[in-house]
């Protein structure tokens, strides 16, 4: 199968580690033993990555010096494209020396009246619990929401509409390439007056931008990787169910229970990818379960109605 493994930024750093450069590299290690083990088994594989975490620590380090004008996180995506992107190639090459791997920075289109830009919701950087958002600076343009495990910063999260590079991405996977994509959801990008594109400050759910690659380089299935094995009913509490399989239908209908922050992207992106052509499924699983859930043991399959 052809398969777009979409690997969350929370595997690679976590708002509960210091994040070091050290963890990155051990934690990018152990996923990329995930994506070798499906290339033994004959499948060709689109990477891509979240950056929530990364993309969150930098924008508190432009406010660390003076010195130094700070950049915009348009431009701080697209430096975690390349940062993750490159970590998770030389851990490839390393595991699979027969394959070429290529990164491909990616520039995602989406509508400059997307809602998204007015109704910020996608929490990036570490979270802080009460005592330590107490006593943070918040700048007058800055957001933050409560999660369970903390305060965290959201930001404009619009929808994608196209893979710029879906073209390219194609024909390196058609021609035996292992490609990374769609870093941190790729640079949201909007179409000028002049048909020019045009960066803007969001960051794009990687798991709906992989839906959008997915559906456009012709994947079979999309494995989103996550900390959590699956979808539960009423996770967290007690009575917690996990859910191993559902269709289009049932995954659509338990979205009004999932909120921002949560399952809901990764479960909306599973049913956009798998309504967008007959035949496809998508699962939502762990690093230690990915390779057996594509096969239905372990993790949440999301399958046609």
């Amino acid at each position: 199968m052809r398969l777009v493994v979409a690997i969350g930024g929370n595997m690679i750093t976590d708002g509960k580690e210091t994040g070091t450069y050290e963890r990155q590299v051990e934690k990018i290690k152990g996923t990329a033993a995930v994506i070798k083990g499906y290339i033994e088994k004959g499948h060709e594989v689109i990477a891509t990555h979240g950056n929530g975490p990364q993309v969150g620590n930098l924008l508190i380090q432009q406010t660390c010096s003076k010195k130094v004008p700070p950049l915009p996180l348009r431009i701080l995506g697209a430096l975690t494209q390349a940062q993750i992107g490159v970590l998770l190639e030389l851990s490839l090459r390393s595991l699979v020396p027969d394959r070429e791997v290529a990164v491909v920075p990616t520039a995602v289109l989406v509508d400059r009246n997307d809602s998204g830009f007015q109704n910020p919701t996608k929490p990036i950087g570490p979270f802080f619990p009460d005592d330590e958002f107490s006593k943070i600076q918040i700048a007058d343009d800055e957001i933050y929401k409560s999660f369970p495990l903390g305060y965290r910063r959201v930001v404009a999260s619009p929808e994608p509409l196209r893979i710029i590079e879906a073209d390219v991405i194609r024909k390196l996977v058609s021609s035996g390439v292992l490609v990374i994509a769609v870093g941190g959801g790729g640079t949201p990008v909007i179409e000028g007056q002049n048909g020019e594109l045009e960066p803007v400050d969001a960051v794009i759910d990687k798991d709906r931008a992989s839906a959008v690659l997915g559906d456009e380089v012709d994947a079979d299935c999309m494995v989103i990787i996550t900390n959590v094995d699956g979808v539960y009913e009423n996770f967290g509490k007690p009575d917690a169910r996990h859910l191993s399989k559902l269709t289009v239908s049932e995954a659509e209908r338990i979205l009004d229970s999932l909120g921002e922050g949560t399952m809901r992207p990764k479960v909306e992106a599973c049913i956009r990818f798998v309504k967008s052509r007959k035949g496809r499924f998508a699962v939502i699983t762990s690093r230690e379960h990915a390779l057996d859930a594509i096969e239905g043991n372990g993790g949440t399959m999301v399958v046609p109605d």
